[in-house]
């Protein structure tokens, strides 16, 4: 790959160096805020340093020696080519507000700044190409490539005949065995698959008789298991079902005697995927220490919880950006098993993206593709 490293004073400043020196197949690798030295080392102003990369396989401008600009004059500029310029100049300073906004929703600004650059691409391009300049269909091809960014996996899939065991991990008060229940009745009952539960949860005898309940109600068997041995016989006595849903004890990630004796339950169940159940309402920082503990679990997706308590995305985006664990549900609300939803990208870039901010920027364009 080749790679270069800028030192500019706005995303504007660097989009347009990088297009120009790299091509529109560039990515961002990195961004880091910095401070210039001036003379004696004084401190300057602050700036961005932007390392930006692309693949050798795209090849980069050829740059003419002096003496063959002199010996070759260069031919007049087209006028169109001119108004090209004007108009990825144009964008990238409307996307200055998209940038800001997004900032001020939370997002953290590496983020945000691969997103501008990302809207960049897709508007110039969408303009040059003569494509469809509406934000439904803007909408949809930034989904597609912060999927990229931002993974997502959906809903749990069953395949082989092999039971799938799938266990449900995560910090106390996340509603681990509310998400555990909706996710079993919807196997079940709107699935119509063979499913067990089993319950690790014996240190809090009302967590197992609520999932108990729901169990009794959609006609499923539940077994209580209270050490790593009995989790095990729990999962072997499933044996021929389809998908064993497992809810684990909830546990602070602080407390290390906690976490490993959940260790050695989860080592014991040998699950197939292992869902680390968060709140999207939980600060960032926050979130990041949490999945620092639960690491050592051998997390496989997130769940993000709460939904529909928070306005804002910012915590569950910027998480699921860092740490590039895949997405599988989020939770909507407390009622079984109509609250809970596979995860999608959609929710997420409607969070992000201002439709009137990106309105404007689009009926701007409309209007100049009119005139010339």
């Amino acid at each position: 790959m080749r790679v270069k490293t800028y030192e500019v004073e706005s995303m504007t400043e660097a989009l347009a160096r990088i297009k120009e020196d790299l091509g529109p197949g560039a990515v961002i690798l990195s961004i880091k805020n910095i401070r210039r030295r001036r003379f004696f080392g004084l401190l300057g102003k602050n700036m961005l340093e932007v390392v930006a990369g692309v693949n050798p396989e795209v090849k980069p401008k050829r740059r003419r020696t002096l003496e063959a600009i002199r010996e070759k004059p260069r031919p007049p500029v087209e006028p169109r080519r001119v108004e090209e310029e004007e108009i990825d100049v144009g964008i990238r300073k409307a996307l200055d507000d998209v940038y800001a906004d997004i900032i001020k929703k939370g997002v953290i600004r590496e983020l945000a700044q691969r997103s501008v650059f990302l809207l960049d691409d897709i508007l110039s391009t969408r303009f040059r190409e003569g494509k469809e300049l509406t934000f439904e269909e803007v909408k949809r091809e930034f989904a597609g490539r912060m999927s990229q960014i931002i993974p997502i996996s959906g809903e749990i899939s069953i395949d082989g005949d092999k039971t799938k065991v799938v266990a449900l991990v995560g910090p106390t008060g996340v509603g681990k065995t509310t998400t555990t229940a909706k996710l079993a009745a919807i196997y079940s009952i709107m699935k119509g698959h063979d499913v067990g539960l089993v319950s690790i949860d014996a240190y809090r005898i009302a967590a197992f008789e609520q999932l108990k309940t729901y169990a009794d109600i959609i006609n499923l068997p539940i077994k209580l298991a209270t050490s790593p041995q009995e989790a095990r016989e729990a999962v072997d006595s499933f044996e021929g079902k389809e998908i064993v849903f497992v809810d684990t004890v909830g546990r602070s990630p602080t407390h290390q005697i906690h976490m490993a004796e959940l260790k050695a339950y989860v080592s014991s169940l040998n699950p197939d995927e292992v869902h680390l159940a968060l709140t999207s309402t939980t600060k960032y920082q926050d979130l990041l220490k949490v999945i620092d503990e639960y690491g050592e679990l051998s997390v496989t997706n997130l769940i993000f919880t709460k939904v529909d308590e928070t306005t804002s995305l910012d915590s569950l985006v910027n998480i699921a950006y860092t740490t590039r664990y895949p997405i599988s549900y989020f939770g909507i609300g407390q009622d079984v098993p109509d609250d809970i939803e596979p995860a999608s990208i959609d929710r997420i870039v409607d969070f992000m993206l201002n439709p009137d901010l990106m309105g404007k920027i689009l009926e701007n364009l409309r209007s100049k593709r009119m005139q010339g």
